[in-house]
């Protein structure tokens, strides 16, 4: 049995392996696609035996030194496992690659159109738009019974629902041919489809644009999470020229989940909030960002939060018992310091102000800096970016009571 053979044998059975990693990474990007407002349809396939040994073999005819042994296979073969990303509005393309970019290791991007070989039809249309990811999983994203796929390579393709159809067609009779070359007959035809898709793709483009101008009037309700996913991405753009807004969003579902439990159900209810919430450029994602405008000083939607972030849950008893040492007073402090706040700027709301805090000369540059250090560890915990170590969290407990005591208006114990 020649090398190639082997290689197919022996790819036999890891294919699993690889079909396995596909779906992973694609339960992932579906997962961040859809909590991010971006609508796709997500799939995942390892690449066929067949395919795979007319691949090999091609590749193998042009090398200047053929394929010595397996090794050398694998290493040049990138795409054994792949995921295919079906945008439905071609114009999310920009906020997909940088959720792609959050999420995976990319080694490297390629975007089309690329001719790759001359046709021997003259075509008139652009052909196949599309951007492919050399990617893999990080580490940190996978859970230890799945860190074994975390160094396959992945292939990640990213179009809209219509060109990937058109592609498939294209791809199958052009580039990777079965049954004999194209007439020149059927590439036109091939082309004609293709002016028809890229067509297609603007009338998509418009269609968004139609549904975006539709959620900015004030009684619109906020249906689902894309709906408000497109209004914070058009709200913020215009807004936040400085902030990298697409890749920050966050989860929407989970934003949009806490919204409905409060009943903030359109543009109307949702504007104050956005008006008073100041962005900035920390770990938290916008949505964090928004929802801390919402939960601040309301021991009640802390609850609520925490209920709908992480469902079940369950932390040791010391350790939950630490984190509402910390958390009642920082409520607590958060109510005292909104109000303090609010003296200072009628037209505030939601979380304390630090530089209004400096000007009200209300605590010293100390107690303030300790409240900006507690203020940081509090994002981490609530919204499971990084958890404090128990000692850590009653340390900070005792803290916030010791602010609390300088504030004459604020209650002594908690």
């Amino acid at each position: 049995m020649d090398l190639i053979n082997q290689f197919i044998e022996n790819y036999k059975k890891k294919i699993k392996f690889y079909e396995t990693a596909g779906r992973i990474a694609a339960d992932m990007l579906e997962d961040s696609l859809r909590s991010s407002g971006i609508r796709a349809m997500v799939t995942s396939r390892a690449k066929s035996p067949g395919r795979l040994k007319i691949k090999v073999s091609q590749r193998n005819e042009k090398r200047e030194t053929p394929y010595k042994n397996m090794g050398e296979i694998y290493a040049d073969i990138a795409d054994l496992s792949g995921v295919r990303v079906s945008l439905y509005f071609p114009g999310d393309r920009a906020k997909a690659d940088r959720v792609i970019n959050n999420l995976f290791a990319v080694a490297e991007t390629k975007k089309f159109p690329v001719q790759s070989k001359q046709p021997s039809y003259n075509k008139r249309f652009s052909g196949y738009w599309a951007t492919h990811y050399r990617a893999s999983m990080k580490e940190e994203s996978l859970e230890k019974s799945k860190l074994k796929y975390a160094p396959v390579r992945l292939e990640i393709q990213v179009a809209s629902v219509l060109m990937h159809a058109w592609s498939e067609v294209e791809h199958d009779l052009v580039y990777k041919p079965l049954q004999g070359t194209l007439s020149d007959e059927e590439l036109s035809i091939l082309d004609e489809l293709n002016g028809l898709v890229l067509s297609g793709e603007i009338a998509l483009e418009r269609l968004q644009a139609a549904g975006n101008e539709r959620i900015q009037s004030k009684n619109t309700a906020f249906n689902n999470q894309y709906d408000l996913a497109a209004y914070l991405y058009n709200y913020l753009s215009t807004r936040y020229k400085r902030f990298d807004i697409e890749p920050r969003m966050g989860n929407v579902e989970l934003l949009l989940r806490l919204m409905g439990r409060l009943k903030i159900a359109n543009v109307k209810e949702l504007e104050p909030i956005l008006k008073s919430t100041k962005l900035v450029n920390d770990k938290r994602t916008i949505t964090e960002q928004l929802i801390d405008q919402i939960i601040c000083g309301n021991e009640k939607r802390y609850h609520l939060y925490r209920e709908l972030r992480a469902p079940g849950e369950k932390l040791a008893k010391d350790q939950f018992q630490a984190m509402e040492y910390f958390m009642k007073p920082w409520i607590s402090l958060e109510t005292v310091l909104g109000r303090l706040t609010l003296k200072s700027n009628p037209k505030a709301r939601g979380t304390f102000n630090v530089n209004s805090l400096k000007r009200m000369k209300v605590l010293s540059k100390e107690s303030l800096d300790k409240v900006v250090a507690l203020r940081n560890a509090r994002n981490g915990l609530v919204h499971g970016i990084e958890y404090p170590t128990t000692a850590a969290m009653i340390k900070m407990g005792d803290d916030v009571r010791s602010i609390l005591s300088q504030l004459s208006d604020a209650p002594q114990n908690t």
